[in-house]
């Protein structure tokens, strides 16, 4: 696995978000129409979206589809601990939610801890 597949988990990540024009990624105009079919965590916030993504990302190379559902679980997984939640398991209406309000200091600090220790794995696998 080489360090572009890196470049994957990140653009999931920020994809996850398209479906809200205030996100980096989601202000394009692009994904406009996506938005307007979408609703902010429904379907492009769930497990069959991860999937469905990955696949399509796969069938260009394996690698890349590994790092994108990597990048789009994780977060999933981090959206799963605010209190707003996901439905994980769309279109059912079991919502998954925890402890942590967005937006909050508590959420900076949970982020900021997460990037120094995936940055501590990147530059220990890069060889640092």
């Amino acid at each position: 696995m080489s360090i572009w597949v890196l470049f994957f988990v990140l653009l999931a990540a920020a994809f996850v978000d398209v479906d809200i024009g205030k996100s980096k990624i989601g202000n394009h105009w692009f994904f406009r129409p996506l938005q307007w079919l979408t609703k902010h965590r429904g379907f492009l916030h769930s497990l069959g979206a991860s999937i469905l993504f990955s696949l399509i990302v796969a069938s260009f190379s394996r690698w890349a589809g590994i790092g994108f559902f990597i990048g789009y679980i994780s977060h999933l997984f981090l959206d799963c601990l605010t209190k707003a939640g996901v439905y994980l398991f769309w279109p059912f209406k079991w919502k998954v939610r925890g402890f942590i309000r967005s937006g909050g200091i508590f959420e900076d600090v949970i982020f900021s801890l997460l990037f120094l220790w995936d940055g501590f794995i990147v530059a220990r696998n890069i060889g640092f």
